[in-house]
């Protein structure tokens, strides 16, 4: 426990522990508040964004990326603020305030309720949680749902309450509901368990069955639409499979390592201001717990060994996102391990900082808005989407226009955007959308929209005799502080069966 020079009444340390925790929830509801207002520079939703919401709007129960969570909260919540781009930003910072209020939940079970707080600002200085957490996607949600479920596997183990292993095995299963690598997670509570002798009487645990069996059957219908969908996924994560650009042996230590070493990048605000801070302060001790070590040591480090030792076997390249939500537990670790007797001025300093580091971030953030000409960050999407309307009524001004396919970003603005139903057939591949009916694809026809010639050939030499000559459409974007830029879009038409006719 943190010691005190004077002691204090029991009542008056609640009362200045209740200060301080309103106190730290301001500062997260100043950074969430930032980085919700920060992206509306932006012109355009981000790609994976966009992707989100139309898997929301017509996928069920799977993608053939990732499983449906994603989509079902990004269209829920797009409708909910009226189908608002600029209100659709919230969504992140939110899912990353519910993250940082799970880490103190489960940090109090291991910390005192002062070094608790501490181990949650901590996070806050490790650009997953503010920077990189702006594109919603599959990996922001994760960063919700990892802490929480990792606090009640810990409470249901400890307390062995049904509805704690109810709430976990529910958890267990929106996180893999979300992204395959969820069971990541569940890896690393299983080698907890494997590793602590006193946790193998779960093995005799009726109710710990009783979580595996709720996990299961909320997943039941996302199987169900794989089988039926002949794991269509599995092609996704093969082709995520990248062996990168070096070709020696050496690339099985080589990206393992880099990885590594990308993630201490990542959490190094954090990691500096925590030394400096805690080389100035008196050391204080934690009692000895074997048990609440080796939970810690598993969730915090095996997700991240996970990868690394993935890439040390296959010697394939790793993406440094992919292990967005496994951080979470980074704080705890330190502040567990590395006890520190802060006063109650030190620890608001600590979180001072933190703030300051997302508002460091934030600010980055913005200049990236303000000067950067990207087109994914300006591009007038509405006006786009018009334009291309236009040449298709023009070219076709008997057909209503009913599918757009080709280019993933274009395809998902049009069908995003459009002034009536129109569905994407990204990639122009009817395996890849099996929500739609290809037959009813390719009887009617649609748009195809490239990002430049060589994509549109591509498209060519998958579907020969079916495109028609590109032509060109042209688009400009600029920042509010940069040069206009002009790019020009290529398009064409998918004859459909009746066209032929």
């Amino acid at each position: 426990m943190i010691s005190y020079k004077i002691k204090i009444p029991e009542t008056l340390l609640g009362v200045l522990m209740k200060a301080l925790q309103k106190k730290y929830l301001l500062f997260l509801l100043i950074s969430t508040f930032i980085w919700a207002v920060v992206p509306m520079l932006r012109y355009s939703l981000p790609l994976d964004t966009q992707e989100a919401l139309v898997w929301g709007k017509y996928c069920l129960w799977g993608t053939t990326k990732h499983p449906p969570l994603s989509g079902w909260l990004a269209w829920s919540f797009y409708n909910l603020v009226g189908q608002t781009d600029k209100l659709f930003y919230v969504l992140s910072p939110l899912c990353v305030l519910i993250g940082l209020l799970g880490i103190y939940k489960l940090a109090k079970c291991f910390l005192p309720p002062m070094s608790a707080l501490m181990a949650t600002a901590f996070q806050m200085g490790i650009i997953f949680y503010h920077f990189s957490a702006v594109e919603f996607n599959v990996n922001v949600i994760s960063l919700a749902l990892w802490p929480w479920t990792a606090y009640f596997f810990w409470l249901a183990y400890q307390k062995d309450k049904l509805k704690n292993w109810v709430l976990f095995g529910g958890f267990m299963a929106l996180n893999i509901l979300n992204k395959y690598v969820g069971s990541v997670l569940g890896i690393a509570l299983f080698t907890f368990v494997l590793f602590n002798k006193k946790a193998w009487r779960l093995f005799k645990n009726p109710k710990a069955y009783l979580s595996v069996i709720v996990c299961f059957s909320l997943l039941i219908p996302h199987l169900i639409w794989l089988y039926e969908n002949n794991f269509e996924i599995l092609n996704y994560i093969e082709s995520r499979n990248n062996v990168g650009k070096i070709k020696l042996m050496a690339r099985h230590v080589i990206y393992p390592v880099k990885f590594l070493l990308a993630q201490i990048l990542f959490a190094l605000p954090a990691g500096l201001t925590f030394w400096l801070f805690a080389r100035k302060s008196d050391k204080t001790h934690l009692p000895k717990n074997k048990e609440k070590e080796i939970f810690l040591l598993s969730v915090g480090i095996i997700p991240t060994a996970f990868w690394m030792l993935s890439s040390l076997i296959s010697g394939n390249a790793l993406k440094d996102m992919w292990n967005f939500p496994s951080l979470f537990a980074w704080g705890i670790i330190i502040f567990y391990f590395f006890p520190q007797g802060w006063t109650s001025s030190a620890c608001q300093k600590f979180a001072k900082v933190m703030l300051g580091w997302s508002l460091v971030f934030a600010l980055a953030y913005a200049g990236q808005c303000l000067f950067s000409p990207s087109e994914r960050f300006h591009s007038d999407c509405k006006k786009i989407v018009t334009n291309l309307q236009n040449k298709w009524d023009m070219a076709m001004p008997n057909q209503p226009l009913e599918y757009v396919g080709g280019n993933i970003w274009f395809s998902d603005m049009v069908a995003l955007y459009g002034n009536h139903e129109i569905k994407p057939m990204i990639c122009l591949k009817p395996k890849s959308n099996p929500w739609f009916s290809a037959t009813d694809f390719n009887q009617k026809g649609g748009l195809v929209v490239a990002e430049n010639a060589g994509e549109y050939q591509k498209f060519r030499t998958q579907h020969p005799d079916r495109l028609s000559e590109p032509e060109t459409v042209e688009m400009t974007y600029a920042s509010p502080l940069g040069k206009k830029k002009k790019k020009q879009l290529i398009w064409g038409i998918y004859w459909g069966i009746q066209d032929e006719e």
